[in-house]
């Protein structure tokens, strides 16, 4: 069954496009790493498609990008659902520090 579709990738099906993603989220900077991989391990599967492929948009951008709106909350132009997306991982990697604490 095919979940995604587009110029960078060939139909994947959803195991295959969580370890895509999953590379994805290696990045340059830890905190990113330590924000984005938990999520995605966890949160991937319960995403609709809409959600994957802008997650996939998200991690397309700059790593200093990334930070800004994951890390310094800097503001930054992103469309509606962009910035649910942003939220939806922000309250997620909160709940999992709060449960570490």
């Amino acid at each position: 069954m095919s979940r995604f579709h587009n110029s960078y990738y060939k139909v994947l099906d959803l195991t295959d496009l969580k370890k895509k993603t999953l590379w994805q989220c290696r990045r340059g900077l830890w905190e990113l790493d330590a924000i984005l991989t938990p999520f995605v391990e966890n949160h991937f599967q319960n995403l609709d498609i809409n959600q994957q492929n802008l997650l996939i948009k998200l991690l397309s951008y700059e790593d200093i990008d990334i930070f800004d709106i994951l890390v310094t909350k800097k503001q930054v132009d992103l469309d509606n659902e962009m910035t649910k997306l942003v939220n939806l991982i922000l309250s997620k990697h909160l709940e999992t520090t709060k449960e570490s604490i």
